[in-house]
């Protein structure tokens, strides 16, 4: 059963014995009020009747008893015979009466000798209230009954009843229908948490509540967008990191059997007999530079492995030691390196080798991208905190749709181009994992026909720390 069902059916037992229960005690009173009223009424009545049978009796001459029938009969006839009452003598006989039927002599009986009156209902349904007074005359008495109908107080009370029922069934019809569309509303934003929840599990998982309000419901919903949001983000970051595995085992397969096919391909050659010995110096030529570049891959690879699993030990480093480290790694050959960096002495925090090939392999990418000006760039600047390195080109530029991608192990751009060039698409993964290991992360800009720049920094120590 939906929860706004469960709510209806909470609140309409409440509502309906309220309503009932207050209706109920305000006819109980009018009712209570209207038969008091009759009642004192009724007592007024026979404090008359009393006070003028005893004037009667008072100016008779003979025993009062003897005189009871003919005073009742003239009563009867005076009143039309809508009086109901008795007369008793002092010893309880009845003298004469003017009871309906309805009023047994029992209750009369029974009053004789009490003070008050009693409330009564008749076989019939109809209801009495029953007065007995004791009339003290000379040395006897006469007891005077009266009877006094209360139906009216009660035929009252039966069509306030009727009456209230009719408005109460209205009253809890409308108001019935007005908690229900409260409800309705009350609970809308629970039905979207629902339906949001569903659509979710069902694979939407851009789906969102989006519930205004400063309620507990509306946090609700901001908690189920925020929890929507951290699973949409998980998945993204599973599919990415699923992608990139398999663009990374086809990558390293195929890295790996180029240059396989290779050695395969010359090592069968050489062992040809009667194969010509400057093709087989050729052959062994192609087996050595597929080896090394086996070799070199496997290194990186290990070395990015380590990088990322293990981390660094950074310690104080000067930066003259890195630079001059850098001059002597680069290739016999290769482009001029353009170096522009502060005369102050500085000491970096971190590893000296790994932010050598850092810097390394970022400039052997800058000299393949052909710089219009044969020269690769590399800016030094202090900050602060930190020492920012600036390697740029002139060269072709790379798309904007690569950008993303660039740091994945294995991708490139071109990958014709890379691998004539001695490439395999482990460099900058490298790179980015080793700025990554010392607190930071490489910045790529680029653009087509204009060149690329890679910027990071590092860490610094405080000038009072710097090796002198």
């Amino acid at each position: 059963m939906k929860l706004s069902r469960k709510l209806l059916l909470a609140v309409l037992p409440v509502l309906g014995l309220v309503l009932s229960l207050g209706g109920w005690l305000l006819i109980r009173q009018d009712f209570r009020t209207a038969l008091e009223t009759l009642q004192r009424q009724a007592e007024t009545e026979q404090l008359r009747e009393r006070s003028a049978l005893q004037a009667e009796l008072l100016a008779y001459d003979g025993d009062p008893a003897l005189r009871l029938p003919d005073y009742g009969a003239a009563v009867s006839r005076y009143a039309g015979g809508e009086r109901a009452f008795a007369l008793f003598t002092d010893s309880g006989v009845l003298a004469y009466s003017a009871m309906p039927q309805g009023v047994p002599l029992a209750w009369q009986l029974e009053l004789l000798g009490q003070e008050g009156g009693i409330l009564r209902t008749a076989a019939d349904g109809s209801h009495w209230y029953l007065i007995a007074d004791r009339i003290p005359v000379r040395e006897t008495g006469v007891h005077y009954v009266g009877a006094y109908p209360m139906d009216a107080a009660y035929a009252t009370q039966s069509m306030l009843l009727t009456n209230y029922f009719w408005i109460e069934l209205g009253a809890f019809l409308a108001a019935g229908l007005a908690v229900w569309l409260m409800i309705h509303r009350i609970t809308r934003p629970l039905r979207v948490l629902e339906s949001a929840s569903r659509q979710i599990a069902a694979g939407d998982y851009a789906r969102r509540t989006a519930v205004p309000g400063s309620d507990e419901i509306a946090a609700l919903s901001r908690s189920f967008d925020g929890m929507a949001d951290a699973l949409q983000a998980e998945l993204d970051h599973r599919a990415l990191a699923l992608r990139q595995r398999e663009d990374f085992i086809s990558a390293l397969t195929h890295e790996l059997k180029t240059p396989m096919t290779s050695i395969l391909g010359y090592a069968q050659l050489l062992r040809t007999e009667g194969a010509d010995p400057e093709l087989r110096e050729q052959a062994a030529s192609y087996i050595a530079h597929e080896a090394r570049r086996l070799e070199t891959l496997s290194r990186k690879l290990l070395d990015l492995m380590q990088v990322t699993r293990q981390g660094i030990t950074p310690a104080p480093v000067p930066l003259a030691a890195v630079l001059t480290a850098l001059r002597r790694a680069l290739p016999a050959g290769s482009l001029p390196l353009d170096l522009r960096a502060p005369d102050t002495l500085c000491t970096l925090y971190g590893d000296a080798d790994l932010l050598c090939d850092l810097l390394l392999n970022l400039v052997t990418n800058a000299m393949r991208a052909d710089p219009k000006d044969h020269c690769v760039h590399l800016d030094v600047s202090l900050r602060t905190d930190t020492v920012e390195f600036a390697v740029w080109d002139t060269g072709r530029g790379i798309p904007p749709g690569e950008l993303p991608r660039l740091t994945e192990p294995f991708y490139m751009v071109d990958k014709s181009r890379a691998r004539a060039q001695n490439g395999s698409g482990i460099g900058l993964a490298l790179c980015r994992a080793i700025a990554v290991a010392h607190g930071t992360d490489l910045t790529i800009e680029s653009r087509l026909g204009q060149g690329t720049r890679v910027r990071f920094a590092i860490q610094r120590l405080s000038r009072k720390e710097d090796a002198p």
